[in-house]
């Protein structure tokens, strides 16, 4: 009897970031419900790697020793040729961006033309003030990708409909998916939560990389604004903007009223005890953090980082703010505080995004895909 083809999901390392985590979870559930599943990696060591079951089997490939990711991932791909000539797996879901295109060429490489390459685009193919140039290459780039492979996943309906549109030849490719970022301790939390009271001092929480993208700049300078009124606010992370980020709190004089906790790879804890999330990203794909934070009754004042995440929360008759805007963000928090909203409505929003109906979907689309493969 011939052994099940596996699915492989291809990350490049178990970091600290929202698309690492979103495989090793989508990892595990498929193995979870008795699917031969692995997971391949570039490096096996990382913040989460202890995320990864048992039930998954993980392989490194063998990659150069040279350079930064982007690198790594283009010289690794004589090597993933090779390995998918030699697993031959059913499918392969690639973590994010950089990866899909290391993929779908491996893939063709290997001549395993029944092995299918599910793409996911993680982050936007265009970002705020890039270079016309760096515009035009990125466009071409992810549209070669989604040619040379079977399906990209995106994270909303609006970022499938926006990339079907700019490349039609493709256009029957793009499917929309809602990620895991729901685990069953965030919804019990917020079943638990009682609404916040008018007047009551509350506990805001930030959560994100300390980078130019998260834009902490603004944030600092929102919270400053309003530094007459009570609050307290918890930040998880680190990066390469956290001693900058610290210098700017103590220069507004908010350095007693902020704790900085670093990576935190549980923080369900923290959303159950927080009362209003502040997201003030210059730009995200669809962040999970929202949804976190939603699924545990906590309120979310966000900058508009986001089409799809603008789009959900108008659903919940919640509007975001314009990016780099200190005042338009500050005056939605304040605006929190004043009139805390009800919480049901966030966790119906979130509901959505568990894990185990992310990995039901994953599983329909590539059962889609791969049927009769």
């Amino acid at each position: 009897m011939t052994e099940p083809r596996p699915v492989v999901h291809f990350l490049y390392q178990p970091g600290n970031g929202g698309l690492d985590r979103v495989a090793i979870l989508l990892a595990n559930g498929m193995a979870g419900r008795g699917i031969p599943t692995e997971l391949w990696l570039t490096r096996a060591t990382g913040y989460i790697a202890h995320l990864i079951s048992p039930a998954v089997t993980v392989r490194v490939v063998p990659t150069p020793n040279a350079g930064g990711r982007g690198l790594q991932l283009f010289l690794q791909i004589p090597a993933l040729a090779r390995m998918i000539a030699k697993h031959r797996p059913r499918a392969i879901f690639s973590a994010g961006n950089q990866s899909n295109l290391s993929l779908a060429i491996a893939r063709k490489l290997s001549g395993a033309d029944t092995t299918k390459i599910i793409q996911k685009i993680t982050n936007p193919i265009l970002r705020p003030n890039m270079a016309s140039l760096n515009k035009l290459f990125r466009t071409w780039r992810f549209g070669l990708t989604a040619g040379l492979g079977d399906m990209t996943l995106t994270l909303s309906e609006i970022d499938a409909d926006i990339y079907s549109r700019i490349y039609p030849d493709s256009s029957d490719k793009f499917h929309a998916v809602p990620n895991p970022y729901v685990e069953p301790g965030m919804l019990d939390a917020g079943e638990s939560r009682s609404a916040r009271a008018t007047g009551q001092p509350p506990r805001l929480l930030c959560v994100g990389r300390v980078a130019p993208q998260k834009g902490y700049e603004t944030l600092v300078s929102s919270l400053a604004l309003i530094a007459d009124r009570a609050w307290s606010m918890t930040i998880l992370g680190d990066g390469p903007l956290l001693e900058e980020t610290k210098r700017q709190i103590e220069t507004a004089g908010l350095a007693e009223r902020i704790t900085f906790k670093g990576f935190v790879s549980d923080t369900t804890r923290y959303f159950a005890e927080s009362d209003i999330l502040v997201l003030s990203s210059q730009w995200e794909g669809f962040p999970a953090v929202p949804i976190e934070a939603m699924a545990t009754g906590c309120a979310v004042v966000a900058t508009d980082c986001s089409e799809g995440l603008t789009h959900l929360m108008g659903q919940i008759q919640r509007n975001t703010v314009a990016v780099n805007d200190p005042e338009a963000l500050a005056r939605a928090i304040g605006q929190e505080i004043d009139e805390p909203g009800p919480i049901e409505p966030l966790r119906r929003c979130a509901a959505a995004y568990t894990v185990d109906n992310s990995i039901t979907q994953h599983l329909r689309l590539m059962e889609e895909l791969c049927d009769g493969v």
